[in-house]
């Protein structure tokens, strides 16, 4: 179906299709199979947390470009759904900042910051957050779509991502909770700055112009992440 639709679709109706894009283009990864199962070595657990950091790197400039597109509406409550996502990544809610937290995790598994540098990503990884990157400051709506909706809305029945990568960590790895920290509150995090996008749809994605820029930077930023997901699996020749 393209992108532009006869006629504006209910908030609902966006959010259906939105969720059965995303449930048909669930990435299908070993290496995140493996992990979950306890099967990665050291070498290759280490690699794909290198690998990981140039996804975590650019999230709070990414997020707070988002943000500063934001519309003036008489509803000012847009603004306070985005900057809960921005202030829990910057670390002003609950937790340090959430960059901080994974170096935090990587200096568990004895990996410094300065060898995060030396290390130099796949395609994949640098497609995925450039294209969240692109979107999300190129308008509100791209940003919505590419970020709000492509990366934390979460699909129902499918198990939350920071959980199944937790809850493998934890179990498989001898991983204690000061380290896992990232992992942990994502899991709840998710669930909330995935309610915040949905929120927010249902204020700014009402036209068919508005619906036609959100599909666009959510289909493509869905197939930019199951791409890098995927692509985790080059690591599984490391030994």
């Amino acid at each position: 179906m393209g992108l532009l639709h006869e006629r504006a679709l209910s908030s609902r109706e966006f959010l259906d299709e939105c969720i059965g894009f995303k449930r048909d283009h669930t990435p299908k990864s070993g290496f995140l199979r493996g992990l979950v199962l306890g099967k990665l070595n050291e070498v290759q657990l280490k690699s794909w947390a290198k690998e990981f950091y140039y996804y975590v790197e650019p999230a709070i400039p990414t997020i707070a470009s988002w943000m500063a597109h934001a519309p003036t509406l008489p509803d000012r409550s847009i603004y306070k759904l985005i900057a809960r996502n921005l202030a829990g990544e910057m670390g002003y809610i609950r937790e340090a900042e959430h960059h901080d937290l994974y170096l935090q995790f990587c200096a568990g598994l004895g990996l410094s910051r300065e060898q995060m540098l030396e290390h130099l990503p796949l395609p994949s990884t640098i497609g995925a957050a450039s294209t969240m990157g692109y979107y999300c400051r190129n308008s509100f709506e791209e940003g919505l779509g590419a970020f709000g909706l492509a990366v934390e809305m979460e699909v129902p029945g499918r198990p939350n991502g920071a959980q199944v990568i937790y809850e493998g960590l934890k179990g498989h790895y001898h991983l204690d909770e000061q380290v896992l920290e990232f992992w942990r509150i994502h899991v709840s995090a998710e669930e909330e700055h995935g309610e915040n996008a949905i929120a927010v749809l249902e204020r700014c994605g009402q036209t068919r112009d508005q619906q036609a820029l959100i599909r666009r930077s959510f289909r493509f930023s869905v197939l930019a992440h199951a791409a890098m997901t995927e692509g985790y699996d080059r690591f599984l020749d490391s030994n």
